[in-house]
């Protein structure tokens, strides 16, 4: 039986971070784990070694980090070190996987796939059957990091979460403390923002018939936002073309990574505007939001991209989290509940698995993206009702804090090893 674990470090910094969560609890439940440095790859594979000398191991790691033929654990005559060693690779992908096509080839022999939502789990299984598919993992949140004085104040969590209930009590009522103190930002938007613009040359980079195309999809996408972008952009290909081989249909649908973009951003975008041109003030953190078209530029305070530690002080700084899914339309993105565990409460569209997790009212406010107009109605809400806004943020945190921080998905990842 697998008790060690390997993970990675050095890549994207988020990644890093869920990473750094998933470790603590593998190794609250026994497990070895050992941190392979991408920064410092050979030096760190020696190590790797003689980790995974001692034992059958495992890698669980975030977007292929560890399985695109780094340097230090690939070489062209031996392969991957995973291989050599017989590790069993579990790959927990964060977006679709169609941005994922050309890493999904020439991957070690005992690869397993994991996604973030249940369409991407499907789409993966009908246009990648080749590999082995682990099941759904969803995102999960997280609790305010460590203090800058370097003290754990959720150590403490991370224990009565994994002893049971004797610590609920104590759990709700540290979020109650947490809820009476001031919270300066009213509401708070925490991810980059990318002008249309950018997608633009995209849409046309042929001629007018491929964008007329590209535009036919973007528009069933803003008029009808209950579509998965694969639904709506296979339903156009094969109206043109006829039916299609999933050969083709994957190939397809990573050179159109751009709708995707797109359709985000849009909605993203309108979300904030929607709220600063009723007059309410959005603090955004992240890039390109200076680059957002609005009329009331006065109503938007922009702070520049910061690391996960940085927004989740910030979520605890927030009465309102406004989450638009990253196109997630049966999954969960991190922001949710990371925004539940830290006293926000998170103004967010739904999603089947989200709205089957957290009832409206239960740490989440849900509103539709077709039905935008209503959304500062329902900010403005919970604004001028501090009681009301506090009971709602707090009725979510208990049912996030046990079923929905990384400890708990390390419990689906344990019942997976061999």
């Amino acid at each position: 039986m697998i008790q060690r674990i390997v993970m990675c470090k050095g890549g994207v910094e988020t990644l890093d971070y869920f990473s750094a969560e998933l470790a603590d609890a593998f190794t609250e439940l026994g497990f070895s784990v050992f941190f392979h440095d991408l920064n410092h790859p050979y030096e760190s594979a020696k190590n790797l070694c003689s980790f995974l000398k001692q034992g059958k191991a495992a890698l669980v790691t975030f977007n292929f980090e560890g399985l695109q033929k780094e340097k230090g654990i690939y070489r062209e005559s031996d392969g991957y070190l995973w291989d050599t060693y017989g590790v069993t690779c579990y790959n927990i992908a964060a977006d679709h996987p169609y941005y994922y096509h050309e890493q999904l080839s020439d991957l070690p022999k005992q690869y397993f796939h994991l996604s973030v939502d249940r369409n991407h789990q499907n789409y993966f299984r009908k246009f990648y059957p080749e590999y082995r598919e682990a099941g759904f993992l969803p995102l999960a949140g997280m609790p305010p990091g460590p203090k800058k004085d370097g003290t754990d104040q959720n150590r403490w969590r991370r224990k009565t979460v994994l002893c049971g209930g004797a610590g609920i009590e104590m759990q709700n009522e540290a979020v109650g403390i947490q809820n009476r103190t001031e919270r300066p930002i009213d509401v708070l938007m925490a991810g980059n923002y990318v002008p249309l613009s950018v997608c633009e040359p995209y849409i046309h980079q042929r001629d007018e018939e491929y964008a007329a195309f590209y535009q036919g999809i973007l528009d069933e996408l803003i008029a009808c936002p209950k579509f998965t972008v694969e639904e709506a952009a296979i339903r156009h290909c094969e109206r043109e073309l006829g039916e299609i081989s999933y050969e083709q249909l994957r190939i397809t649908m990573n050179r159109m990574l751009f709708l995707d973009l797109y359709i985000r951003n849009y909605w993203r975008g309108l979300a904030v505007k929607t709220l600063a041109e009723a007059g309410i003030t959005v603090d955004v953190v992240g890039k390109g939001w200076e680059e957002l078209p609005c009329r009331r530029p006065d109503c938007l305070r922009i702070h520049p991209q910061t690391d996960t530690e940085n927004c989740l002080r910030m979520f605890g700084a927030s009465k309102i989290s406004l989450n638009v899914m990253p196109w997630f339309k049966d999954g969960a993105h991190d922001r949710v509940f990371s925004s539940v565990l830290n006293g926000a409460l998170c103004v967010t569209d739904g999603s089947r698995y989200l709205c089957e997790q957290l009832r409206d009212g239960e740490g989440v406010c849900y509103y539709k993206l077709e039905e935008l107009s209503d959304l500062p109605a329902k900010v403005q809400y919970y604004l001028d009702r501090e009681t009301a806004r506090r009971t709602a943020a707090e009725a979510g945190y208990e049912a996030v804090m046990h079923s929905h921080r990384w400890d708990s998905r390390v419990g689906q990842l344990a019942l997976l090893l061999p």
